[in-house]
């Protein structure tokens, strides 16, 4: 040993304060410490959260069996024939009469004007402005305004008791029922595409714009002749 290390100065531990001793050794801390150490960044767990899978395309829904779609057919049908058959027997007042108008353009609004969104967003992605996955949410969204909208003005029709006699009025409820008939297959395209893993089939691609012209043939059908048989 040499006699210079006998002078050389002493370092002396730091000293930690009891309060900072006791809440590094807490259990708690040590949780903490521990937290810290091993959680995902936050900007990546929400970038999980926000961001929807590869493939997504409006959700997921099983498809409807074809007993199903026969069994809403049929009940639509029954529902349709017998507005028509209560139709001449109902007599309303002026005023109720003109609740029921009222009620039959709403409804014609609603939802005449939600499959008018709906088909505009599919224009959109024919144009390649859209995804496939809007278009199905879209779809999926506006669906019971749809219906609603058809229902509520076979019903408010009905009140205001069309005349059977006429060859329009017939060409007008047919357009309805053709309507529903294709709005329930529409809903069976909209599911096949949703499940489909990978590109869509075009099949299903094909089925689907077929499915919109039609409901767009009807739906202005029965507008413009409720017109025509409003101001004649």
């Amino acid at each position: 040993m040499r006699v210079s290390d006998l002078h050389a100065p002493v370092r002396t531990p730091a000293r930690v304060s009891p309060a900072a001793h006791r809440a590094e050794a807490s259990p708690v801390a040590r949780r903490a410490a521990h937290r810290t150490r091993t959680s995902s960044p936050p900007g990546a767990v929400a970038a999980v959260i926000s961001s929807p899978a590869a493939g997504w395309r409006g959700g997921h829904r099983r498809a409807a069996g074809r007993n199903a779609i026969v069994a809403s057919i049929l009940t639509m049908s029954a529902g349709w024939l017998f507005a028509i058959l209560v139709a001449p027997h109902l007599t309303l007042s002026p005023g109720w009469r003109m609740v029921a108008l009222f009620c039959h353009l709403t409804c014609l609004v609603v939802g005449f004007g939600a499959v008018l969104t709906v088909d505009w967003i599919s224009l959109r992605w024919l144009l390649r402005r859209e995804s496939l996955g809007n278009v199905l949410t879209a779809a999926r969204g506006v669906h019971l305004l749809i219906w609603l909208g058809l229902v509520g003005l076979l019903v408010s029709g009905a009140a205001l008791g069309p005349d059977t006699s006429s060859g329009l009025v017939w060409v007008k409820l047919l357009a309805v029922l053709a309507v529903g008939v294709n709005g329930l297959f529409l809903g069976r395209v909209r599911d096949r595409l949703t499940a489909a893993d990978g590109p869509p089939p075009w099949s299903a691609l094909l089925a689907g714009v077929v499915a919109a012209t039609v409901s767009q043939v009807g739906w202005w059908t029965a507008t413009l002749i409720g017109f025509w048989s409003a101001n004649s």
